[in-house]
């Protein structure tokens, strides 16, 4: 699967450089130094590759808060999610505000509703889609608004706190 890796790596270094849009196939084979039909054997399109990238550090970053989320410590699993994006600085940088922010968000939300699905919900007052909706928007547009501040500039704790406000504040049952 070095093909596959390369061809991954290719797009992320090109996505620092130009938006999506502006990237073609050829640009990425290119960059990743394998023939045209290649990428094809591995992605029918750049966007089945970016939406790969996205899914695999969403799945990823949901694995690592849900352990901790099913015992109920919602500060924990935003420490954890926060502490794994600042391990991840430049990949979820790149993702989320070069070019690929609105894959990535979208793919946040896809993978939120189906976590949803298995939970109870928040609060008879909200509507376990929009709690969810709501929670997940707080969530990605801190964490891009994170991304954009000079690094060092807020810790993962501190975002992670941050959060566990804007998310509490905004979700939880005030009936």
């Amino acid at each position: 699967m070095r093909s596959g890796a390369a061809l991954r790596d290719a797009l992320l270094r090109l996505l620092t450089a130009k938006s999506f849009d502006q990237i073609t196939v050829r640009d990425i084979c290119a960059e990743a130094g394998v023939h045209y039909a290649t990428f094809f054997r591995h992605h029918p399109s750049k966007e089945a590759l970016l939406d790969h990238i996205a899914t695999e550090q969403i799945v990823t970053s949901v694995e690592l808060t849900l352990p901790i989320k099913d015992a109920g410590d919602d500060r924990g699993s935003l420490d954890a999610l926060c502490a794994y994006v600042e391990e991840h600085r430049v990949l979820w940088s790149i993702l989320f505000n070069g070019g690929a922010g609105a894959a990535m968000r979208g793919e946040w939300l896809r993978q939120a509703r189906i976590v949803a699905e298995t939970r109870d919900s928040v609060g008879s007052w909200l509507p376990k889609e929009l709690g969810t909706i709501c929670s997940t928007s707080l969530i990605v547009e801190t964490i891009a608004w994170w991304l954009t501040q000079p690094e060092g500039a807020y810790s993962a704790d501190q975002v992670a706190g941050i959060l566990d406000r804007l998310v509490a504040g905004s979700t939880l049952a005030r009936d």
